[in-house]
């Protein structure tokens, strides 16, 4: 009963109002989320990819990262911010984002995700519509927002205003807001509460399944997001090492690289973060405390590259595992061709298809 030519100009208008890049995971997201948002439409979506080539890789990065991401244990990441499931207050997020420094190097510090462009905009949405699901009945329950890091520093008279004005709020990071926005009808209207003797203002932002923005008290609890100034998104699947390089490709993405010593102790840190902790209780080859890295030498014995062509040198402080790269063979195997990285910060030959492990992909230009 949905007409179909209807269909084909839905999709045609949500494609036209996208912003589309090849070149950025956290970009093409927004298709995922229309998508995702308007199911009913999804038979006519697919009768217009046919007339709308060109868009084809784009979903087909948009589902990859969904499947990267979908054993991790509440934590949801695009190359540009990573959203944390957890329920915390507007405070607590703000701590947790100060620490959550992956690839910020020496003393700089995390924060607060800051959402001031639209393609920004449609990652935080799409990141909670991963982590919870939307539920128009509940609109206005925990889980249906998400702390950002938006906070008005001016003008704090607690008088109830639907004015906006972008000097009184600055971002987590230190920026004053730009044009872009997307407050609620009425929002923010600055309202206060007092409990037990303390004042309340609502000075913080909170943004929706919809991408929609609301002014409310830092005491609320919510997941939270912080930007991410990392190179390596890492999934919990478990995968050959061919298989790990498909779906990192599926994703726009490649297998990583770990190049220098800084490297290494960026992928540990983002190890321990997206995949916990190294398990002392279980031997030390096993496939939790390992995970791939691009580097292998499959076309030439002993010149290892990695998946992009470029040479795998060795650097200062590159640790292999005692006595690799060592080749080993197994009867009936093949030679160990490909590269695994220990949550510990050690360099391994492994074999491409006799192995399962987690793995870890490079952001596009890190």
């Amino acid at each position: 009963g949905i007409n179909a030519e209807y269909g084909k100009q839905w999709y045609q208008r949500r494609v036209r109002e996208a912003v589309v890049s090849t070149q950025s995971t956290g970009t093409t997201l927004c298709f995922y989320s229309s998508f995702h948002q308007y199911g009913p439409m999804r038979i006519f979506a697919i009768l217009a990819i046919v007339a709308l080539a060109h868009a084809e890789t784009n979903w087909s990065q948009i589902y990859g990262l969904k499947r990267l991401l979908k054993n991790l244990d509440g934590i949801y990441a695009t190359c540009n911010m990573v959203l944390f499931s957890e329920m915390v207050d507007y405070e607590t997020a703000e701590k947790r984002c100060e620490n959550f420094d992956i690839g910020m190097g020496g003393d700089s510090k995390g924060n607060l995700a800051t959402v001031n462009d639209g393609d920004k905009n449609q990652d935080i949405k799409t990141l909670l519509g991963m982590a919870y699901d939307k539920d128009n009945d509940r609109k206005w329950d925990a889980d249906q927002w998400v702390w950002a890091g938006l906070r008005k520093v001016k003008n704090n008279s607690g008088k109830i205003s639907t004015e906006y004005d972008a000097n009184d709020w600055n971002w987590a990071d230190g920026q004053t807001p730009s044009d872009f926005h997307r407050w609620l009808p009425k929002m923010p209207d600055q309202r206060t509460k007092k409990i037990k003797g303390e004042r309340y203002y609502q000075n913080q932002m909170r943004i929706n399944h919809n991408g929609r923005w609301d002014d409310t008290f830092k005491y609320k609890v919510h997941p939270y997001a912080c930007d991410y100034q990392g190179k390596y998104i890492l999934s919990a699947n478990h995968k050959t090492w061919h298989d790990a390089k498909a779906d990192c490709e599926h994703a726009g993405l490649t297998l990583a690289k770990v190049r220098n010593a800084a490297e290494v102790a960026e992928m540990v840190s983002a190890a321990e973060y997206f995949l916990g902790p190294r398990d002392p209780d279980v031997r030390v080859f096993h496939k939790t405390n390992w995970l791939w890295l691009g580097g292998n030498d499959l076309e030439e014995e002993g010149v290892w590259k990695w998946t992009d062509g470029s040479d795998m040198e060795e650097f200062d402080g590159m640790k292999w595992r005692d006595p690799n790269p060592d080749n080993a063979e197994y009867i009936g195997d093949v030679g160990q061709d490909v590269i695994s990285f220990s949550k510990w910060g050690e360099f391994d030959d492994s074999f491409d298809t006799k192995r399962k492990r987690p793995f870890a992909c490079q952001c596009p230009g890190t």
